[in-house]
């Protein structure tokens, strides 16, 4: 009674569900899903209300907590606009992903300063660099050494990747 076509597809999943699986990921932090990107009518309106945002957070925990949520989102979009060959948006959002991910650094450790305890949140901040250094490597991997952006009408902007890819997972060593 069953398509053909329907017998092949559920025999596939079947046997797909069978297969062990393999864990990828190195580090248990799990980096957000990509929102919305460049390009998006709406891209511009997420980035105001990030601003906007801003001085509503109040205390070096939730400013922590806040820059790391924004790295990672940023280090997502980074990843996505690299795969797609727009390297110098992701230049871009790789030097706010960088930012961010000082920022969030430099609140834990005034909250630390002020004689806070910082043991899990710094052992949080650990894993989310682990996971964000696996992802820079990946992309050093993938990605040209240099690459020279020649708009239509403009001036080309030469874009050093490896040494932006460097300067990030550097900035991430904890």
């Amino acid at each position: 009674m069953w398509h053909k076509g329907v017998k092949r597809v559920v025999l596939g999943l079947f046997l797909l569900s069978l297969t062990p699986r393999i864990a990828l990921a190195v580090a248990d932090y799990v980096l957000p899903y990509p929102g919305l990107m460049p390009g998006n009518k709406l891209y511009r309106i997420e980035q105001v209300f990030d601003r906007l945002y801003r001085p509503w957070v109040f205390g070096n925990f939730s400013r922590h907590q806040y820059e790391l949520g924004l790295a990672d989102k940023k280090l997502v979009e980074a990843k996505v606009l690299f795969e797609y060959r727009q390297y110098l948006l992701g230049s871009i959002a790789l030097k706010d992903a960088n930012g961010h991910f000082q920022k969030a650094r430099f609140y834990l450790e005034r909250a630390g300063k002020e004689g806070k305890d910082i043991s899990q949140k710094t052992t949080n901040l650990q894993a989310a660099a682990e996971k964000h250094r696996e992802v820079l490597q990946r992309l050093k991997e993938q990605l040209p050494e240099e690459f020279i952006w020649r708009p239509e009408k403009g001036e080309a902007t030469e874009l050093n990747l490896k040494l932006m890819l460097e300067e990030a997972i550097n900035i991430r060593e904890i």
